[in-house]
């Protein structure tokens, strides 16, 4: 059995499949102790061939072709009943397994800590005008508790564990209750999923270094996203989270998250016909809703002077590095 497959789903990859897969010799582990599957959903351009001739190159690769699209999230699936390794890495043919990671040294944690779940770390995104380190939520190395950290974000309407390529899985805690990936939730799959994972063990582990270069200049989905498809979904994938980690979520809070992200979401919108007018209407409608717009919360309080303090760090960032250091406190006292 290899230490670690890396799931590839691939449709119309062609060249950035090509990159994708010569980014893995990045990882320190020897070459068979990892395989690479590619898993291709009915591609119609040459990634097929591409993924042939690469097997030249890398003896450890493995093609699993559909026989028709299943559609993105089936997809996903497929690569987890297929995989053969110990953990599991998503990577995406628009994607990078970042120059400089330390997927190795997470590994030796995973294999010698068993109260870790799963491990997350910082990415590299790349923009069309920049590039620059997300989730990078402390300089070293730290272990948190998993239902406090997951508990904490979901008081708040946060969904954290996204992109999944940022994430090492382990494949039997997967496959111990066959959890799969949710066709019906095409935005929040990934959030769904992860959080269920992440539960299952004591700690989640969050590491500082890249483990990708998460390429937004070559197009994704999420830039197809309405608000009100956004907006529904959230509502169903904080319950069903709940229901799937048996947490008890206080919605008191989500109110105030989610007009803020709300705002957020919308603002792009705003140049766009009756863009404004649609965030305003969804504004007051959940406003309407919880009865609540913005309730105190220690944590939001001092993300903004955070933010104030530091002006060039990103606001997500800054509120879940605070989250994991009270989730941390308060396990230590």
């Amino acid at each position: 059995m290899p230490k670690l497959t890396i799931v590839i789903p691939n449709y119309n990859g062609g060249e950035n499949l090509k990159r994708a897969i010569e980014s893995c010799r990045t990882i320190q582990i020897p070459e068979n102790d990892y395989e690479i599957l590619i898993v291709d959903n009915k591609s119609i351009d040459n990634s097929i061939e591409i993924a042939t001739e690469m097997k030249v190159k890398f003896t450890n690769i493995r093609i699993v072709q559909n026989e028709k699209n299943l559609g993105r999230i089936k997809n996903w699936n497929i690569g987890i009943e297929k995989a053969g390794g110990k953990y599991l890495i998503f990577l995406f043919s628009n994607d990078l397994i970042n120059e400089k990671n330390n997927i190795h040294e997470l590994l030796q944690n995973l294999d010698s800590d068993q109260t870790i779940s799963i491990s997350m770390s910082s990415l590299l995104k790349k923009e069309r005008a920049k590039q620059y380190i997300k989730k990078a939520y402390f300089d070293r190395t730290v272990k948190c508790p998993s239902k406090k950290f997951a508990l904490n974000c979901l008081n708040r309407g946060l969904l954290p564990f996204g992109p999944i390529q940022s994430i090492i899985y382990r494949l039997d805690d997967i496959m111990s209750n066959k959890n799969k990936f949710l066709e019906e939730f095409p935005i929040n799959a990934d959030e769904i999923f992860s959080f269920e994972e992440a539960c299952k063990r004591e700690n989640i582990m969050f590491n500082p270094h890249p483990q990708i270069t998460w390429d937004l200049t070559q197009g994704r989905f999420h830039g197809k996203i309405k608000i009100d498809d956004e907006f529904k979904e959230h509502s169903d994938t904080i319950e069903t989270i709940k229901n799937k980690t048996n947490l008890d979520v206080n919605y008191g809070l989500i109110s105030t998250y989610r007009a803020i992200n709300l705002i957020k979401f919308s603002a792009k919108n705003f140049q766009q016909k009756n863009g404004k007018k649609e965030a305003i209407t969804h504004l007051l409608s959940k406003i309407k809703e919880s009865g609540t717009f913005f309730n105190t919360d220690k944590i939001l309080i001092k993300t903004l002077f955070d933010k104030l303090k530091n002006s060039d760090k990103d606001a997500d960032d800054l509120l879940y590095k605070t989250i994991i250091a009270r989730c941390i406190d308060e396990s230590n006292n």
